[in-house]
């Protein structure tokens, strides 16, 4: 029962065009963020990786707000990661719910 359970959940967070959709804009948001990491660069690269993931991330950094200094950088990029991943998920419930509740068109071609 377990192993469906998260089958379930990883089809409805990964597979599916609307998640992957998203999951791949998180991505390219994730790139000026990366890019001042790695070259030391100062600058605003988080915001749009924040924007991205905005509001559930906003809500999570209120819960990490008040912590040590040492844990603040890896805090903020674990709310983000966990923002994007319950995106992903309710995205993936929208899209399972149109799929199911649209009405299938009939394929009527005129020979």
């Amino acid at each position: 029962m377990r192993a469906s359970r998260l089958r379930t959940f990883v089809q409805l967070t990964f597979a599916n065009p609307a998640s992957l959709l998203y999951l791949g804009l998180v991505l390219v948001a994730a790139f000026p963020l990366l890019y001042e990491s790695l070259t030391g660069a100062s600058g605003f690269g988080g915001i749009w990786l924040l924007l991205a993931t905005a509001p559930t991330s906003m809500g999570l950094m209120v819960l990490f707000w008040d912590v040590d200094s040492d844990l603040g950088a890896p805090l903020f990029l674990l709310a983000l990661a966990l923002a994007a991943l319950l995106h992903s998920f309710a995205l993936g419930l929208a899209h399972r719910w149109v799929q199911d509740h649209l009405p299938r068109r009939a394929n009527t071609l005129a020979s």
